[in-house]
C-alpha cells in the first residue's frame, strides 16, 4: 500500500452524512507510515473517499475512469478520514493518481485544512 493508490474500502454502514458502503478511496497517508504499519499497534490509514456523484467544486478532484476504476469519480477532500487498515481491500489496486492529480489534491487539502 502506497500513497496515491486507490483501493476499495469498506466504510461500513452510512451514519448521518458520513460516507458508507464499499467504495474506492485514495491512500493519502505518507509512505513511511504505510511501510511501518505492521510494526505498530494502531493500524490506522488516512484515506479520502471517492464518489461517482460528480459535483466538482473547491473540495473535489476528478479522477477519470481508467485501469480498474470502473467509473469517473471525484475525491471528496472534505471527507478525509482515518480507518483501520482491515477495511482496505489491498488485493485490488484500482488505479494510481497522476502527479497532476496529486498537485491539485494538495492545493485543495490546503484550502480545506486552512494550511
Amino acid at each position: 500500500m502506497k500513497r496515491a493508490e486507490v483501493y476499495l474500502v469498506n466504510f461500513g454502514k452510512k451514519y448521518n452524512s458520513e460516507f458508507g458502503k464499499i467504495r474506492p478511496a485514495l491512500i493519502i497517508q505518507n509512505d513511511v507510515a504505510n511501510r511501518n504499519i505492521d510494526r505498530v499497534d494502531f493500524k490506522g490509514v488516512t484515506v479520502i473517499p471517492m464518489s461517482t456523484n460528480l459535483f466538482g467544486g473547491d473540495l473535489r478532484v476528478r479522477v477519470q475512469k481508467r485501469d480498474k476504476l470502473e467509473q469517473a469519480s471525484e475525491l471528496c477532500v472534505n471527507e478525509l478520514c482515518t480507518l483501520d487498515m482491515s477495511r482496505i481491500y489491498l488485493d485490488n489496486l484500482l488505479t494510481v493518481l497522476s502527479d497532476e492529480e496529486l498537485e491539485e489534491l494538495a492545493l485543495k487539502l490546503k484550502t480545506h485544512l486552512s494550511l
